[in-house]
């Protein structure tokens, strides 16, 4: 299901807000200009929990709790991600019906022979159950923790390996947490010309979600920053750092659904961080795509490092492949604000 469209469907009937509310056991609940006030329990402050109209960003003092609506039901039902999205797409009588989305080419379709090659809005996006990852051994590999990825954060993302095609095996969720596809990585440091070091187990439309969003979505609530990279390692790597505000494109263009997807948090600050040798041009062009100056305003920069001070030329590191303290200078002194 699209976090995007379901909120939108709230924030067009803002009356479903004291509906899912109520629904899920908050009292005393009253609309006071653009925001709906409640109470945690019966005998509680009836103020103490607030919910904006206008991008259903919500707080709750008495339990701090700072996200929005989606976080705020999560907190109050004690359920995973995908079961409260579903759960608030119940109460609303949302159905989860979404159009096909086009790419954003830049330059004017410069890489357009390129993106034909990964034609992928005619396919749907499939829903596995979780048991589809019995097939994967759990055991967190070696190549991914001489990566800077740390076996505990491999454990969370459910990370594991396929011996039937000899890969690492890379769970994707939709953007609703339910498990979409599997990524393999070849096991290995030295990739030969003849071999493909990515390669999906279980295909699906990339477009169409983003890695991290939901293992990451009620952090960036709170933190009110997003960080997008290329490839799964950039969550996996920023994560492992304690920076819990990673999502990756799974390649290095943002499609529609994408960047809707991004824009539905409401974070206050974005930053396109794409590996060494990307052009400047791509960077900016992800960028505006991302920039909101309408009712809601956000800081939205692009990393690029021009100088090569921190990302050695023609390596094609990614930012997240820097130690944390040379990350934290890469931003600092060479982010482009837009």
């Amino acid at each position: 299901m699209d976090v995007h469209a379901l909120k939108s469907y709230i924030i067009n009937n803002p009356e479903y807000i004291e509906k899912v509310l109520e629904e899920v056991g908050f009292h005393h609940i009253t609309k006071r200009n653009r925001e709906y006030r409640a109470a945690i329990d019966k005998n509680t402050n009836p103020t103490s929990v607030k919910v904006n109209i206008d991008t259903l960003s919500a707080t709750s003092f008495s339990t701090n709790v700072n996200g929005d609506l989606i976080t705020l039901v999560q907190s109050k039902t004690y359920t995973s991600f995908p079961k409260t999205i579903s759960k608030i797409a119940e109460i609303v009588g949302f159905k989860g019906e979404e159009k096909a989305e086009e790419y954003k080419l830049p330059f004017g379709g410069f890489y357009k022979n390129i993106a034909k090659l990964r034609d992928e809005e005619s396919i749907d996006l499939e829903i596995y159950s979780d048991d589809v990852l019995d097939r994967f051994s759990k055991t967190p590999n070696l190549l991914f923790y001489e990566d800077g990825i740390l076996p505990g954060v491999q454990k969370e993302f459910d990370i594991g390996y396929d011996s039937v095609t000899r890969r690492i095996s890379v769970p994707w969720k939709s953007f609703s947490g339910e498990i979409c596809g599997v990524m393999g990585r070849l096991n290995k440091k030295e990739i030969t010309e003849e071999e493909v070091k990515w390669f999906p187990i279980i295909s699906f439309p990339k477009s169409k979600t983003l890695y991290g969003f939901s293992e990451n979505y009620s952090y960036i609530q709170e933190k009110g920053i997003v960080m997008i990279g290329e490839s799964e390692k950039h969550s996996l790597q920023l994560r492992s750092k304690g920076l819990n505000i990673g999502v990756s494109l799974g390649g290095n263009f943002l499609s529609e659904i994408q960047a809707n997807n991004i824009k539905s948090l409401f974070p206050k600050m974005i930053i396109v961080m794409l590996d060494e040798g990307m052009p400047q041009e791509h960077s900016l062009e992800i960028a505006k795509q991302l920039k909101s100056d309408k009712y809601y305003k956000n800081k939205v920069g692009y990393v690029f490092d021009k100088n090569n001070l921190y990302l050695p030329k023609g390596s094609k590191l990614a930012p997240s492949d820097l130690r944390k303290q040379e990350l934290n200078k890469l931003i600092q002194n060479c982010t482009v604000w837009i």
